[in-house]
């Protein structure tokens, strides 16, 4: 199959958790080692980024909300009221903190489910071995009225999430355990249980790390392949790798489906100086089309005003 892959932004330093706002047509992301949020806009080629005092790892539209997202900073899910302009960013509240225990602990990759509940996990900051490998962070669902309930200890790197209402699944990547985890989802209340393994990147001699992910109307994973060149489409039902697409950077970081009909694939990347220095294009975003295949509409976040509910 034919693949176009055209780089669509210009390099920064770590791009992350891209979410494609289906109603404006704009892609949203993050730069971690920047300590940017990023606004997109395809239409006509602008890319805004603001600069923030603690670094953000996922920004997601509130619903209902204009203007307002939620991002990490640190151990915090915060909300943010912000136009997509320039120096117009105000930082509103705090929503939760957690982690107490690990107080150097930040939150990664982060993802609304299909209720609006935001599932997000926390892991060890550093990009050393021991950090990659501490195992001391968490996997976490905030319901709507902000409340925190730990769903899995035990995580190293907490990267990509995704879910199939058809498969009541929820899928996730713990990235040091170069595998991707399925499990059962109530999406009633929120709930997982029964982990399993679907998919080992050992097994189908992919020698690099599960990063980003997503998933289209037809059940089947898209995943980053930090280090690796490539994202990989991957039946988590069968543990089949389907294909094999090549971005021109080493570190490939994300992906969601965007564009008008959500047949686009935006493809994050990062810039690092680990395991060598990263020329340009590394560290740019990527659309690639002609892949057959359509995504579902990315989710904003639920979350009750503090007062909503009080007479």
């Amino acid at each position: 199959m034919e693949y176009s892959v055209k780089k669509v932004t210009d390099p920064v330093t770590l791009g992350e958790g891209p979410h494609w706002d289906h109603a404006k047509e704009v892609l949203y992301f993050v730069s971690i080692m920047d300590s940017t949020i990023n606004k997109f806009v395809p239409a006509i080629d602008r890319l805004t980024s603001v600069k923030l005092d603690v670094t953000p790892h996922f920004i997601i539209p509130v619903e209902g909300k204009k203007n307002h997202f939620v991002i990490s900073q640190g151990r915090k899910v915060v909300e943010i009221e912000w136009s997509g302009m320039q120096n117009t960013i105000k930082i509103l509240r705090t929503i939760a903190e957690v982690d107490d225990d690990h107080p150097t602990n930040v939150f990664n990759d982060g993802k609304a489910d299909p209720r609006g509940r935001l599932f997000s996990g926390t892991m060890a900051p550093g990009i050393d071995t021991e950090s990659l490998n501490s195992k001391k962070g968490s996997l976490y669902r905030f319901d709507p009225d902000g409340s925190a309930h730990k769903l899995a200890t035990g995580i190293s790197v907490a990267n990509g999430l995704c879910w199939d209402l058809k498969e009541k699944a929820f899928y996730y990547i713990d990235s040091m355990e170069y595998s991707v985890r399925r499990y059962d989802y109530d999406v009633e209340s929120g709930d997982i249980s029964n982990l399993t393994y679907v998919f080992s990147l050992k097994d189908h001699e992919l020698g690099m790390i599960a990063d980003g992910m997503t998933i289209d109307t037809d059940g089947n994973l898209w995943i980053a392949l930090f280090g690796g060149h490539h994202v990989v489409k991957v039946d988590p039902r069968t543990g089949t790798l389907l294909d094999k697409i090549e971005i021109p950077v080493k570190q490939v970081t994300s992906v969601t489906f965007g564009g008008p009909h959500l047949n686009v694939l935006y493809v994050t990347t990062g810039a690092l100086d680990f395991e060598g220095p990263q020329p340009p294009p590394a560290g740019a975003t990527f659309a690639v089309t002609g892949i057959r295949a359509r995504g579902h509409v990315n989710v904003n976040v639920r979350i009750q005003d503090p007062t909503e509910g009080q007479s």
